[in-house]
Parts: C-alpha cells; structure tokens; sequence
C-alpha cells in the first residue's frame, strides 16, 4: 500500500472516529428509563381510559388506554414527579420517583371521582343563599396551615389535637382518638370510604376540615348506611366548586 494511500485510510479512520464520539449509536436510548403504570377508579377499582399522564415539568406525556395501562419513554434519569388528571376526577401529583437508564418504573394512580351535589331550590322571591354548617368541635386547616409537599394526609400529621396518621402512600390511615373504626374521607363533595386508595399532593389543597367523633359523619349516613366511622376528613382541591367552610372561602 502506498503511502498516499496509508494516509488516506487514517483520515478517514480519524473521521469515523470523530463522528463516533459526537454522534454515539443508541446513546439517548441507553440512557433513559420508563414510567409506567395503571389508572383506575379509587371507589370502583376500575380502569379509567383517556387519562393523561405525564412528568412534571416536561413534555413527555402518555394517555390511558382501554384498561388504564400507560407508558412514558424516553424519561432521563433523576427524580421526577408524574402527574394523572382527567376532567371529572381530582388530579393527582405523586412524590418524586427515581429514574434509572434503561429501567422502567411502575406509578400507579387511583383517581377519586369528583361529585358536585346540586340542591333543589324552591324560588319563592330572592334566591337564598347556600353557607357552610360549621360541624360543632371541627378544626378546619387552611392552604397557610399546611405543609405544601407530600400527601395531603401525611401532612396533617400532628396538625390536630387526637388525630394522628399511620402508613405511607396507598397504606395511609387516619386514626381519631386511638379509636379503631376507620375514618371517613369528602373529597370536593364526594364521599369516599376507606380502604383509602388516592392520593392528593397537599399543594393542591385549599382546605381542609377534621371532624372528630361518631356524631360528625352523621350528615353523611345516607351514603354510608349501617356503617360507623369515628370522624370525616373533608378536603378542598384547589378550585373546586360548591359550599365550604367560610374560613376557607376567598375574602370570607
């Protein structure tokens, strides 16, 4: 071989080379994880589709399919938080997961239907106007009061004379006055009895009231009939609609 041609190959091997280092074969492949998981209804368990699933503070975003299986690629590695929302339940903001190359991780949502309860009103002149019945001994918490970071009920920890919280996550079990009966949850008007499956991001919550006692989920008993629970937890996502503690209600 000449050595014209010798020095021909080794430009060209040096430019093989260059190109390898800048432009790296599956690099971005090999260095991004998954999200995956399910979406389903926290009263009926059953899979919700269309939901949007996505990572904060990104664009990647996945929806639900018919059973409520979705999947994020091409997620870089680090902590992130994921977020499922769909209109007609209340969106939920998990705590930070971390992300590994070439691993996936599962996040699983139990979204809580949102019911808006509209009252008959019988207009004989001017209509009246809907208030909040303050329970007698309930301790309502406003957005100031609470911790803006994890679950909303591992944030309340502490926060309320007898109330104390137990588990983490999907295990989270409020407990009144050491009593052994669960308590029950109105979330933005919607009653939902434990096994408690959701979870809201306390920065989501406007306010919260705590009832304590058999005698406060009286109001409820049609829901939640031949049941005792020993307290309510009601809970005010952010821009929910309907009555709420005057506390907690703008300029009130």
């Amino acid at each position: 071989m000449s050595v014209l041609s010798t020095r021909r190959l080794s430009k060209v091997s040096a430019s093989i080379g260059a190109l390898a280092i800048l432009c790296p074969t599956g690099m971005s492949a090999q260095n991004t994880g998954s999200i995956s998981g399910q979406v389903v209804d926290a009263l009926t368990r059953e899979p919700i589709s269309d939901v949007i699933v996505s990572v904060v503070g990104s664009a990647l975003s996945s929806g639900t399919d018919a059973e409520g299986f979705y999947t994020i690629d091409s997620v870089l590695p680090g902590l992130v938080k994921v977020k499922a929302q769909i209109l007609g339940y209340v969106p939920i903001t998990t705590d930070y997961y971390t992300v590994q190359p070439d691993s996936s991780v599962p996040v699983d949502f139990h979204l809580a239907p949102v019911l808006y309860e509209l009252e008959g009103v019988e207009v004989t002149g001017q209509s009246p106007q809907r208030t909040w019945a303050r329970h007698q001994g309930a301790v309502v918490l406003k957005k100031e009061d609470i911790p803006q970071h994890g679950d909303i009920l591992s944030a309340l920890q502490g926060l309320v004379p007898a109330v104390r919280v137990r588990g983490r996550r999907d295990d989270t079990r409020m407990v009144v006055r050491n009593a052994e009966a669960d308590v029950l949850y109105v979330v933005d008007g919607s009653v939902i009895r434990p096994p408690l499956t959701f979870y809201i991001d306390a920065a989501q919550v406007d306010c919260v009231e705590i009832r304590r006692g058999f005698s406060a989920v009286v109001q409820f008993k049609p829901s939640i009939v031949g049941e005792n629970y020993s307290g309510v937890v009601l809970i005010w996502t952010r821009g929910a609609l309907g009555p709420r503690p005057r506390d907690c209600v703008p300029g009130g």
